[in-house]
């Protein structure tokens, strides 16, 4: 069978489900229920893991009620524009989990592949598939990722981007010379978020943080656009390799609408307890994605939710904590007023160096990593408050920028004046 009209897909009753190439279950509507049920041969081989940390090997069906799928592959489905595109091409809604999966299940984050059953197993094609743009136009590309056409339609899903600014930027993945990669786009009315995030990235790279390979790209109008390396693909022997990846939220057991939900101690520590179970080290794992939440703090990154904290599988089998992603200031574009995502011990806000050193500790974080990793941040971060211009802001916005982030690089290198409540 090949891919489907994605205006069929309401009437597909079952799914296969791939781990890392090897068929591991199936999906199956029942009624308005979903049930998963892995496959007997996956159960039976003691060298297969199973799909997802929430999903352990068991004979027993995992159920899901009201048309979702199980909260692990409702982490997988697109958000923001790409949902809209898909919903509407595939005449259906944005609650149909099991359709949605369908139509962009060959290809998404992570090693975990669901198709509609019988469906020979095939990556889709890339919307663009060279890193040359000097012939490109982004308009273009933009409208052909949106698309609801049965044949432009992007049979991708890229989760885990943010709703209240960034899902406005389409993201879809490339093939490029150095590999999978995924290349980000400007929405016509958000200016500069690509190059918001390229320069955060580039900030967080200089203050010692873990951040994918990227690179700006300009088309033959001079418009911009980011490619940004995929940290969950390797390339191995000449063949692109899928490595497994969660979000705090398919960890946690918990649908994506939760991920304003959770607080930030709560997907810190559900994660670096994941990363315990698949060998890997969990102080290092903690101290990791409290960096990453930091510097969101510092440069005002109002989006770091549940879906933007991640570990992954390592080519040698051991889980930890994935590059930081999509960093950028989203205060611009929501009046500054803006506070993190998820509160850290009740508090998103006037987040002072003794309240995260007091949150590292209870965390399991010694107080001298954590003081060494906000004087390293601190340090690094102070000529970047210089070069904020750079973005392409006016000077009003620019101004302000620059303001903030030079008072909260104070507040991380100053005690903060109270202690954490219990």
């Amino acid at each position: 069978m090949t891919s489907l009209d994605p205006t069929r897909l309401r009437h597909v009753d079952t799914a296969d489900v791939y781990k890392a190439g090897r068929p591991a279950g199936h999906l199956r509507r029942d009624r308005d229920d979903v049930l998963f049920i892995y496959a007997e041969s996956f159960l039976d081989d003691p060298t297969t893991a199973p799909v997802a940390f929430s999903l352990p090997k068991a004979t027993a069906a995992f159920r899901s009620t009201g048309g979702s799928v199980p909260t692990f592959f409702a982490g997988l489905l697109p958000e923001g524009l790409r949902l809209t595109a898909i919903t509407s091409a595939a005449r259906t809604s944005e609650d149909d989990h099991f359709s949605i999966l369908l139509a962009v299940g060959s290809d998404t984050i992570g090693d975990v592949q669901v198709v509609p059953a019988g469906t020979v197993l095939t990556d889709p094609p890339p919307l663009l598939d060279k890193t040359d743009t000097t012939d490109v136009d982004f308009d273009a590309l933009f409208a052909r990722a949106t698309s609801t056409h049965a044949d432009d339609l992007d049979r991708t899903a890229l989760p885990g981007v943010q709703v209240k600014v960034s899902a406005q930027m389409i993201s879809t993945p490339i093939a490029g010379a150095d590999g999978p990669s995924i290349l980000k786009l400007n929405p016509p009315d958000y200016p500069f978020l690509v190059e918001n995030e390229n320069f955060f990235l580039d900030m967080a790279h200089a203050c010692g943080i873990r951040v994918p390979d990227h690179h700006m790209a300009t088309d033959r109008n001079g418009r911009t656009a980011l490619f940004v390396d995929r940290f969950d693909r390797v390339i191995e022997r000449g063949r692109t390799r899928r490595l497994a990846q969660e979000d705090a939220c398919q960890v946690l057991d918990r649908y994506p609408s939760a991920k304003y939900r959770i607080s930030l101690q709560e997907a810190v520590s559900g994660l670096a307890a994941a990363v315990t179970e698949g060998r890997g080290s969990r102080p290092a794992a903690t101290l990791q994605m409290l960096e990453i939440a930091a510097f969101s703090y510092l440069i005002g990154n109002g989006d770091l939710h549940g879906k933007n904290l991640s570990i992954r599988q390592n080519s040698d089998g051991t889980w930890e904590a994935t590059p930081a992603y999509d960093l950028l200031c989203t205060q611009p574009y929501l009046s500054w007023r803006d506070p993190m995502a998820l509160p850290l011990y009740g508090r998103d806000g006037k987040l002072g160096h003794r309240w995260w050193a007091e949150a590292a500790v209870r965390l399991g974080v010694g107080q001298r990593a954590i003081n060494r990793s906000l004087e390293r941040i601190t340090d690094a971060a102070e000529p970047w408050i210089d070069r904020v211009s750079t973005i392409g802001f006016d000077d009003k916005t620019t101004s302000h920028m620059v303001t903030m982030i030079a008072e909260r690089r104070k507040e991380l290198r100053e005690a903060a004046p109270r202690t954490l409540k219990h």
